[in-house]
């Protein structure tokens, strides 16, 4: 591995608040998975703002821990150049009025859980969830069956949206509770196993777009999001690559019925955690007593209705293999989409995506009030803060998928 210096040396470190950090021992236990802290090990990778507020919630004991590696002062680069100099300068300043402006919004009660709010959304996610259950279960006619279905599917996109705040402990804030909710939720509702979707899903907050870094991005071999993401030139030969605007419909249910039957039971054998395995056995118990087409026909609806929003605010936003200062990534290679009520609740308020990305311990829905002071910020620093439309947010996603695989058709094949 290479540390901070560029130099080749079995010491692992990451730069937090002005220090480097020997996290050599310490990846093995990271609670939130190796890969994450190995990616901030690498040259020009500073851990600051990501450890900050990806542990808001629990900064404390965060700081407790770093007291207990070694550390070293982190000191001026010899000889550098005048343009890494004024790269440095930017740098320091974007931390600091960013830390301002977290620190304000703190101050605001922006990141303070409602209880009322929760509650609310759990009793729409349960009564849509025991009315599809009781649709597809008492009715003969198949009419009634589909649209049984098509109502637990709704409540596996609300669940959907409830388990992510879970991951991110920002429904009542408290990691455990939390942590929790969003286990039972996951597993119940959508059959998989949220210890192993956080752990992915923490890896795409990270570094959002970052080629070999974000599991988001990475969705091959069935999907490619930018032709920079191809591994070698013969993979112009991939049907899927080529015609993946026309599979959409079919491969992501599919790609998730692969996760719902194989890799989350693979990890959770593998781990036994046994509250997810509770909670995923109480989904098949369901899925027994719908059947076998209505629980098929149900993940297909609600996989699309739940895949197709989250690519709405990246797939078609450039990607990149460089570090960057971690809040100029965030709003690079993020986007908003239609900030408005009827959209808040049909993309579980992950319409306010950049927002989330800066703040992802923020409830939510508490995000659009920090919608002016993030453009500003971002205009004071000259950075971009895209905003589209519905409609335009489904056309650019569409339309780079068809211009991946136009590119993809020119390459030559072997």
């Amino acid at each position: 591995m290479i540390n901070s210096s560029g130099k080749e040396k079995s010491r692992l470190e990451i730069l937090y608040d002005g220090y480097y950090y020997d996290v050599t021992d310490f990846v093995r236990r990271h609670p939130g998975g190796r890969e994450i802290i190995g990616f901030f090990t690498y040259p020009n990778e500073d851990a600051t703002l990501p450890i900050q507020q990806f542990h808001a919630r629990s900064l404390d004991k965060v700081n407790g821990i770093m007291r207990t590696l070694k550390r070293r002062q982190m000191e001026d680069i010899p000889e550098i150049s005048s343009k890494d100099k004024e790269i440095q300068t930017r740098n320091n300043v974007l931390t600091e009025d960013f830390t301002k402006l977290y620190l304000e919004l703190k101050a605001e009660g922006l990141f303070h859980p409602s209880y009322f709010h929760v509650a609310w959304r759990l009793i729409e996610m349960l009564f849509l969830g025991f009315l599809g259950f009781y649709v597809i279960t008492h009715h003969s006619n198949h009419w009634i069956k589909i649209l049984g279905c098509f109502i637990l599917a709704m409540a596996q996109g609300r669940a959907g949206w409830l388990m992510h705040e879970g991951g991110h402990f920002s429904l009542t804030g408290n990691p455990k509770v939390d942590r929790s909710l969003q286990v039972y939720i996951m597993g119940i509702f959508v059959g998989i196993s949220g210890i192993l979707w956080r752990r992915h899903h923490n890896l795409h907050h990270a570094m959002t777009q970052r080629i070999g870094k974000d599991s988001d991005l990475d969705a091959s071999p069935i999907f490619l999001f930018n032709i920079n993401m191809l591994d070698a030139p013969n993979q112009a030969n991939h049907l899927l690559y080529r015609y993946q605007l026309w599979f959409l419909p079919f491969l992501g249910p599919i790609v998730a019925l692969y996760y719902i039957i194989w890799e989350s039971w693979r990890y959770l054998l593998k781990y036994r955690v046994g509250q997810e395995i509770f909670s995923i056995g109480i989904y098949y118990l369901i899925v027994y007593w719908i059947g076998f087409w209505p629980w098929i026909f149900t993940n297909c609806i609600s996989v699309s209705y739940l895949h197709f929003n989250f690519g709405l605010s990246h797939t078609h936003l450039p990607v990149t293999d460089k570090p960057t200062h971690w809040v100029e990534h965030g709003l690079v290679h993020t986007a908003d989409v239609d900030q408005r009520p009827w959209c808040d609740w049909w993309m579980g308020y992950l319409n306010y995506q950049i927002e989330h990305h800066l703040f992802p311990t923020m409830p939510q829905f508490r995000n659009k009030l920090a919608v002016d002071r993030v453009r500003a910020f971002a205009n004071k620093h000259g950075l971009p803060y895209y905003v589209y439309s519905y409609r335009e947010a489904v056309m650019r996603m569409v339309y780079n998928m068809w211009d991946v695989t136009q590119q993809v058709k020119q390459l030559p094949r072997n």
